[in-house]
């Protein structure tokens, strides 16, 4: 399966983003409901349950086998597991998806192996890893294998707990990247009437009347995650290092494809401003500028912390473009 599998010609595709630094949170409440959902499945065991402590009135007891046997060690199948997604993620290079019922029940139904398959490789590891810390420092083979290595009830256990992680993993990325795609339709749709506009004048009054200006809202990026759509307006400042032309926001870092100089050529130019060879400074989050040395200024972001020099030739263009900004 490819991105082709996903994609048709007519409809734009969601572009798939898993955004595993951000969900952090997440990740610790799934592991959690994981584990939970397990021990309730202990309830039919003949030979006990894990909720026995609590029932015995023996709280601390089982905060430490939630927290010191299951917690901590299922943590480590969360973070394999993860990376075993995205492995496939890459391999397959899934990056986009049709919004439609077919492709996305396609989409769900092809990592059901992949979920499965990986707690054959999670499982061993995570479970060796609990036998060396209990057991410390009396190991013995005949108690590690095969029940700390791997068997058919380990698989079992693992089963719905890894499939409601994996499923949740997905799907909140899923929905939070349909929101995305929803923003950008609208965004679509609003180029799409002021573009009618400006054909409309063209069309009907003066040959000399000058159509709206069409930017870009959005440019293609890439980062640690995959590709997706920057916004331009979130966008602090575009800098070229090393060969690389970087887009800086909030908290994260984006790789363009283009060029500084089409990037200056696209964007609105009321809003961008190349403040010397290097930097494509959006205007929105310049807080000031003063005289510093030699003919040159210091350009200050609105983040208190950025800064930037400019030399005092490109001054004069730079207070016409605040002022156009502002009118």
């Amino acid at each position: 399966m490819t991105t082709d599998d996903y994609r048709m010609a007519d409809t734009p595709p969601i572009l798939i983003t898993f955004r595993t630094r951000r969900q952090w949170k997440p990740f610790l409440v799934l592991t959690l409901v994981g584990i939970l959902l397990y021990q309730l499945m202990t309830l039919q065991r003949s030979e006990g349950s894990d909720f026995e402590p609590l029932r015995r009135g023996d709280v601390g007891h089982y905060l430490k086998m939630l927290f010191g046997y299951y917690y901590l060690f299922e943590l480590v199948s969360v973070l394999i597991f993860v990376q075993l997604t995205l492995w496939v993620v890459r391999v397959f290079k899934i990056h986009t998806l049709q919004p439609r019922l077919g492709a996305v029940l396609r989409y769900e139904l092809f990592f059901l192996p992949v979920f499965m398959g990986s707690i054959l490789v999670f499982g061993p590891i995570t479970n060796t890893l609990r036998y060396l810390v209990i057991f410390y420092p009396d190991y013995q083979w005949s108690v590690y294998f095969p029940e700390y290595f791997f068997t058919g009830s380990m698989f079992a256990n693992y089963l719905l707990p890894f499939l409601i992680v994996g499923y949740g993993f997905i799907n909140i990325n899923l929905f939070l990247d349909y929101n995305d795609y929803q923003k950008r339709q609208l965004d679509l749709l609003r180029q799409s009437a002021i573009s009618s506009v400006n054909t409309e004048v063209e069309q009907n009054f003066s040959p000399n009347v000058q159509p709206i200006a069409h930017y870009p809202t959005h440019v293609e990026a890439t980062d640690t995650e995959g590709e997706t759509l920057v916004p331009v307006a979130s966008i602090w400042y575009i800098e070229v290092e090393n060969k690389n032309y970087m887009a800086y926001t909030e908290g994260r870092t984006y790789q363009l494809r283009k060029t500084l100089s089409e990037l200056e050529a696209e964007l609105n130019p009321r809003q961008f401003y190349r403040i010397n060879r290097s930097v494509l400074l959006n205007l929105a989050f310049l807080k000031n500028y003063s005289f510093w040395e030699n003919d040159k200024y210091i350009v200050r972001l609105t983040d208190g912390k950025t800064e930037f020099v400019m030399q005092r030739t490109r001054l004069k263009e730079l207070k016409e473009r605040i002022r156009s900004e502002s009118v």
